[in-house]
């Protein structure tokens, strides 16, 4: 796509479908944590079904992350420059606080239960190195994968990071220029993030079909389109294609090589039907705006609040249910204890966000005084 094109699929989201987005967004985070939640040393083994969910709702993040995206690239950041910036600034604004966070949680929890912090889930040698490796959002290239202390969920962000890169590449530059910075960003990547890039560049080509589509009025198709992709999700769940189609995966690279080589990315096919369907639910959505927004209107101030905290939440739930569960007196055989450990992230991040969201614009406004200073600059040496 080039910036000519998304520049025709210039538009506004109408605001039934960016509510019914803030919901959405804040659904899969907390999905996230009742994934995590599951492991049976946090619960007991009550929500160990809930594991096989993780992947899924990474997957409704990254088709979100690409029709957002693309949309803010169409709308407002016309520029390449304006883009990298913003793309930085969103990234870094959260990303420190949560690096500081977990650090904070993984400190009070080693102090309170020492044992807990030497199972697999932990790694903490190499501090420096591994939250550089973090902020840089290099924790993840090719077969790596470095561990932010107790930060596990942190490997999407940097696949996030690399995705913007390329979409940037795509978006801003065109011929053997764009052939040229995409081969090179591809090569410092590598094939494991590469590999779950199509699901989030299937939200980015969604959005200039959503722009050139009138969302009103909605036809019964529309509805079937809705409600019908999660009909269908939840039948390849039942029926257990979806857990077929990551056996196929281990069984055509086997099991040692896609767990050592592609980590997180180890379920690439079953994630590529997840997300044509989270994009056929999405454009289903965007025909039914007007009664979406009917319907989530009486709520709108909570949910742009909850999906404003929707990133601090993902980002630092992991380390504060790993602390909470080394408190003393932490019995994860307790429903109680097991609720309030999954409600405390939630509510804690929900009371943090917006403090954290508004460091977006000071971040902002420093990347771009940087950017202005250094092109002001450059001419005078290069002369």
């Amino acid at each position: 796509m080039t910036k000519g094109e998304a520049g025709n699929a210039a538009g506004k989201m109408p605001t039934g479908f960016s509510l019914y987005l803030d919901l959405v967004r804040f659904g899969a985070a907390v999905a996230v944590l009742v994934t995590h939640l599951a492991y049976p040393e946090l619960s007991g083994g009550m929500l160990i079904a809930w594991r096989a969910y993780g992947n899924d709702a990474v997957m409704v993040f990254f088709v979100l992350s690409g029709l957002v995206i693309a949309q803010v690239a169409a709308t407002r950041e016309t520029t390449a420059l304006s883009f990298v910036t913003s793309r930085l600034a969103r990234l870094w604004s959260v990303a420190l606080p949560a690096l500081a966070i977990t650090i904070v949680c993984d400190t009070i929890g080693r102090l309170s239960s020492p044992l807990l912090y030497q199972e697999w889930w932990y790694a903490a040698d190499a501090p420096l190195w591994r939250s550089l490796r973090a902020l840089t959002f290099t924790n993840e290239l090719w077969f790596s994968s470095v561990r932010p202390f107790s930060n596990g969920p942190w490997w999407s962000l940097s696949y996030e990071a690399w995705y913007y890169a390329l979409f940037a590449a795509m978006a801003y530059t065109t011929g053997y220029r764009r052939v040229a910075i995409l081969g090179l960003l591809g090569m410092i990547a590598g094939p494991k993030i590469l590999l779950l890039f199509p699901a989030w560049l299937l939200g980015a080509r969604l959005w200039p079909l959503l722009a050139r589509t009138d969302s009103a009025p909605a036809r019964p198709a529309d509805w079937l389109l809705f409600l019908g992709s999660v009909g269908l999700y939840l039948m390849l769940r039942g029926t257990g294609v979806i857990f077929g189609l990551k056996a196929m995966t281990y069984g055509l690279l086997g099991a040692e090589n896609t767990v050592h080589y592609l980590h997180f990315s180890d379920e690439f096919i079953a994630s590529y039907f997840i997300a044509m369907l989270v994009g056929m639910h999405f454009a289903g959505a965007w025909r039914l705006s007007t009664s979406l927004g009917s319907i989530l209107a009486p709520a709108q101030g909570l949910i742009r609040r909850m999906g404003q905290s929707t990133f601090v939440l993902y980002l630092t739930h992991y380390p504060l249910l790993r602390m909470f569960s080394a408190l003393p007196g932490f019995d994860p055989h307790s429903p109680l204890q097991v609720v309030l450990a999954g409600l405390a992230p939630i509510a804690l991040c929900l009371a943090l966000a917006p403090a954290i969201e508004k460091t977006k614009r000071p971040w902002k406004r420093t990347l771009d005084a940087l950017v202005t200073q250094a092109t002001r600059k450059w001419p005078q040496r290069a002369g």
